[in-house]
């Protein structure tokens, strides 16, 4: 139908007006043209505006359409975060049993730079950062065997047990630096992790400890380095660890001050010029070591089936599901596996590709040299200090304790190709320790060797892991020693975890109750059976001790209570003469304690509390309370471009006859005269957070602003004084 019969008419104007609404449907129709009559232009009208809204709706869809699809691919690639860093332990059988430590990043804990603030004890330590220390809390957690620790110093020496894999999919590096407005002392942190070709993987850490101190000879300086090298075959049957760590403490010993009342009656407004007991003694410490790892797969992860003749051409060879980071969905593993490794392993046309379901399991080896020197230097050593013990001679003292431990293992465990998150359903292991020691005294004065003795070991040690229906997980362990001084030795732990509620389900997962229980016979330490130097010496004839220890605790989220018994039977402890000792009987500490961590809007929340029974406090002496809080608030600022963040962080422990120091011996020991607590410890920062940098300012010790200086972290040792602390976080990713 054409209006007035005009091929160039209005009706075909319409149409071609149509075509091109059609095309571009937001322009709209400009109007009705001339030459139709009235009842065509309104179903024209009626038609156009149908097409109209219908191609409107359509652009629309379309749109939206491209909206979701583009948030959801924005939201996967969000779901793998580039700048997102996790670990392992050393311990290679970590990267198959254990979910990966996210390494801490949270704004929150940007200002905690003392080692001694990470750990949820308080610590008695020597009015200044990197000195001695002791817990205020009683945990036997030590090895048993031929004892390397050395406890005073525990929290600012790392070996391979505090060695690290870092992992992300950059290359990750971070500087952390502290400073103080006042005296010179600094903190340098710096970390780096990196992958540098498939299945080779680079970690190190280098600290250095810098503080003055406000005391006569006060002075700190420790730092530590340490590296590994991480490399896992394409197959993933093969792993290998190689690290190398170095530790150096060196530390002025003043004994403490010489009269508590010229600091607590605030008598010198100068704390330089307040008597120390020693203004000439040092304790140098270095402990260093390497070592490899090293753990094998009995079996392959694959194995080839071959196809029957007549379907090697219409059936298509069985190949293993990959996921997205390259690993068999059947057998995932954490590192090393990549789409190109499992290409490699793809079976000819005649063959099918099939994950295997029981393996031999591994074999483990481990080798580890560590080298200890323990120095002490006192240029005179007829002082008051020392009347009480036997010195040798009165002129300079250079006692040194030179240790070698050479170590070796070798076990076997029931893991295979496939990673557990902290869900292993069976796991078994089982395996002996060789140890080589050597224990050297001399002394550089007489230039003459006091003791020299080797020790041999060897333990045997096993586990076991059993799930049962992903809500109950019950673990053993086993450790015997079966020669050298310590043969009988033993240490048997287990613990019962039990989840009400799935990982996958809604309710009760995250409600967990444990019970762990260690039962253990340990022999005195080399240091507490014989010890040569010129202000002490002894050779004791003790007997084992035997200790039970049990631990009960519910934890919701990030909510923890529990108790803890603890039970000794001939403890071994440091008398007031500053020397070892054996109790004739039982001692028992009880231990109620509870913890959190949580968030609630913009407010955060982390502490713990603890209090403490001692059956006998004449020979183990605990804080009845202690407790640390730490709050904070997060204010977005500059258009959520940066947050600021104030904390207020508050440490409380009742009074208490803590333990004396001993600079010539390292160690803490029984002391009569004093008590010390029962004042707070409070820190004020605020830190303010750009992108990848937590920049804050802290000031300390908020408590000596009301004039009361009657507080001691250790007997004759005032808790540092008021400081204002500069610090800088950054993390780099290139």
């Amino acid at each position: 139908m054409e209006c007035n019969g005009n091929k160039n008419g209005p009706l075909l104007r319409y149409r071609r007006h149509l075509l091109a609404s059609l095309k571009h449907p937001l322009r709209g129709w400009r109007g009705t043209p001339y030459g139709c009559p009235a009842w065509e232009k309104k179903c024209i009208d009626v038609s156009i505006c149908v097409f109209y809204y219908l191609c409107l709706v359509k652009r629309l869809l379309t749109i939206l359409t491209t909206f979701l699809f583009c948030a959801t691919a924005l939201a996967q690639n969000r779901s793998v975060d580039s700048t997102l860093v996790t670990y392992y332990p050393l311990a290679l059988d970590s990267l198959s049993l254990n979910v990966p430590h996210t390494l801490d990043t949270a704004t929150f804990h940007a200002n905690t730079f003392d080692p001694l603030g990470n750990n949820p004890v308080l610590y008695t330590t020597l009015s200044n950062i990197g000195l001695a220390h002791k817990a205020m809390r009683y945990h036997n957690d030590s090895d048993i065997g031929f004892d390397l620790t050395l406890p005073a110093y525990a929290q600012f020496l790392k070996t391979e047990k505090d060695l690290k894999t870092y992992l992300s999919l950059l290359p990750y590096s971070e500087i952390r630096y502290v400073m103080t407005t006042g005296d010179k002392e600094q903190h340098l942190n710096f970390r780096f992790g990196r992958q540098f070709i498939q299945g080779l993987f680079l970690s190190m850490e280098y600290n250095v400890n810098y503080s003055p101190g406000l005391y006569k000879n006060n002075k700190a300086e420790n730092n530590y380095f340490w590296i590994n090298a991480l490399y896992i075959t394409k197959d993933q049957r093969y792993q290998a660890c190689a690290y190398w760590y170095r530790n150096k403490l060196a530390m002025q010993e003043n004994g403490g001050i010489r009269y508590d009342s010229v600091y607590a009656q605030h008598l010198e407004s100068d704390n330089a010029a307040i008597l120390t007991n020693l203004n000439s003694s040092t304790n140098y410490i270095k402990v260093s070591g390497a070592g490899f790892q090293q753990a094998f797969n009995l079996l392959p992860q694959f194995k080839k089936e071959s196809l029957p003749p007549t379907d090697s051409i219409t059936q298509k060879p069985s190949q293993p599901a990959v996921d997205s980071i390259g690993s068999a969905k059947e057998a995932p593993v954490s590192l090393g596996a990549t789409p190109q490794a499992q290409t490699d392993l793809l079976p000819s046309a005649n063959d099918s590709l099939r994950t295997r379901r029981f393996t031999l399991g591994r074999i483990n080896h481990q080798f580890a040299y560590q080298r200890q020197q323990r120095y002490f230097n006192e240029t005179s050593a007829a002082l008051p200090f020392y009347a009480a013990y036997d010195t040798v001679f009165n002129a300079k003292t250079t006692d040194t304790t030179l240790i070698h431990a050479i170590r070796n293992s070798l076990t076997w465990n029931s893991l295979g190709y496939k990673k557990y998150n902290n869900d292993v359903p069976f796991y078994l292991y089982a395996g002996l320790h060789y140890d080589f020691y050597r224990i050297k005294q001399y002394d550089y004065l007489l230039d003459s060797t006091l003791t020299d003795r080797t020790h041999s070991q060897v333990l045997l040690h096993g586990g076991i892991v059993a799930n049962l229906f992903g809500l109950t997980t019950l673990t053993g362990q086993a450790q015997l020693v079966t020669l050298g001084y310590q043969i009988g030795d033993f240490d048997l732990k287990g613990q019962w975890e039990q989840r009400f509620g799935k990982k996958d389900s809604h309710f009760g997962k995250d409600l967990i109750l444990r019970f762990l229980i260690d039962l253990r016979r340990q022999s005195p330490t080399w240091f507490e059976t014989r010890y040569v130097s010129n202000h002490f010496r002894w050779e004791n004839d003790f007997h084992a001790a035997t200790s039970l220890s049990m631990d009960l605790h519910a934890q919701y989220k990030g909510y923890r209570i529990g108790l803890r018994n603890t039970t000794v039977n001939d403890l071994i402890y440091f008398n007031q003469e500053a020397r070892p000792a054996q109790h004739d009987g039982i001692v028992s500490i009880s231990e109620l304690y509870g913890s959190a961590a949580v968030t609630l809007w913009r407010f955060q929340l982390e502490g713990f509390l603890c209090l403490h029974h001692v059956s006998n406090d004449e020979i183990l002496r605990l804080p009845a309370f202690q407790s640390r809080l730490k709050i904070s608030y997060s204010q977005p600022i500059f258009k959520k471009a940066a947050t600021l963040q104030p904390s207020l962080t508050v440490q409380y422990f009742t009074k208490y006859r803590a333990d004396a120091y001993m600079p010539a011996l390292r160690t803490f020991y029984l002391q009569d005269d004093v008590r010390i607590g029962n004042f707070p410890f409070i820190d004020l920062a605020l830190a303010i957070n750009v992108k990848k940098a937590d920049i804050y300012v802290q000031y300390s010790n908020l408590f000596l602003l009301t004039g009361n200086h009657d507080s001691f972290i250790a007997p004759h040792y005032p808790m540092r004084d008021s400081k204002i602390f500069i610090g800088i976080n950054w993390r780099l990713f290139d």
